[in-house]
């Protein structure tokens, strides 16, 4: 049974996001240092920018690790959408490997859902197998019910390549229902969005014996809100090394990062 949005307009939902971070005053600290690691946080300035990539920082192992990525990301998605983003400082490619608050262009816990929903995409990550409480689960569920997306990527070593993944897959058929969290079709448009990134291509780079489950997400009526990615783009993003493999791994998982985030901006 598809599952029927409280709030049908994505646009509706962006413009109110954009709003709710540009008025953000007492809620930010001055000083991002000063942030307690795993708290939400939003810059000061959020209001001077098109876009903040936002992570979810909560009981998953290395929620934190590699913020080089997203600025990588969000470097190229400010060239190819023309959108004015936060590029941080201190951080490069790999380094530092997990970040402090300063490092991201902002934090949710999922213990307010108005938080949020001052982010019309959140970015989920990590390395190992979690659980989740209840009441974080229901605040993403409402969050995406009520127009917001969010990408999770699964990044972890071969021995445990599926843990993440494993884990928030069990996450989302727990909260929205085993029906309502599907494999995205190969023709699906998020894979074209802006470039035409098939799926099998995707998921080489993680899983080079073909043993995969492929990319999962859960559908808000006709729109895919919910991107659960089996290839770790992430790495590839964080990783531009002088290789040929390592500099094709990394185009192609920028290329899916955009069209992901073009698609979630879009719908």
């Amino acid at each position: 049974m598809a599952i029927t949005p409280r709030n049908p307009s994505r646009r509706e939902f962006i413009a109110r996001s954009i709003a709710a971070a540009g008025a953000l005053t007492s809620a930010v600290t001055a000083a991002a240092a000063s942030v307690v690691p795993g708290a939400s946080y939003c810059p000061p300035d959020a209001d001077k920018y098109d876009f903040l990539l936002t992570r979810i920082c909560n009981n998953n192992p290395d929620w934190d690790f590699g913020p080089g990525g997203d600025k990588n990301l969000l470097e190229q998605l400010s060239q190819v959408l023309r959108v004015k983003v936060k590029l941080q400082d201190n951080v490069k490619n790999e380094y530092p490997e997990n970040g402090l608050p300063q490092h991201f262009n902002a934090l949710v816990d999922l213990k307010s859902v108005d938080e949020m929903r001052k982010f019309p995409v959140l970015f989920m990550m990590g390395t190992g197998a979690f659980r989740m409480a209840k009441a974080p689960l229901e605040n993403l569920k409402q969050y995406v019910l009520d127009g917001g997306a969010v990408l999770m990527d699964e990044c972890g070593s071969p021995n445990r390549a599926s843990d993440f993944y494993n884990s928030a897959y069990a996450s989302l058929v727990a909260t929205f229902g085993q029906d309502s969290v599907k494999h995205i079709p190969e023709d699906h448009e998020v894979y074209t969005t802006v470039y035409n990134v098939s799926e099998p291509n995707i998921r080489r780079w993680k899983r080079p014996n073909g043993e995969s489950p492929g990319n999962s997400g859960v559908f808000v009526g006709d729109r895919l809100a919910v991107f659960l990615c089996d290839a770790d783009i992430h790495c590839g993003w964080a990783d531009p090394r002088d290789s040929w493999i390592k500099r094709a791994y990394h185009r192609e998982s920028i290329m899916t990062g955009i069209n992901i985030m073009a698609y979630f901006l879009s719908h």
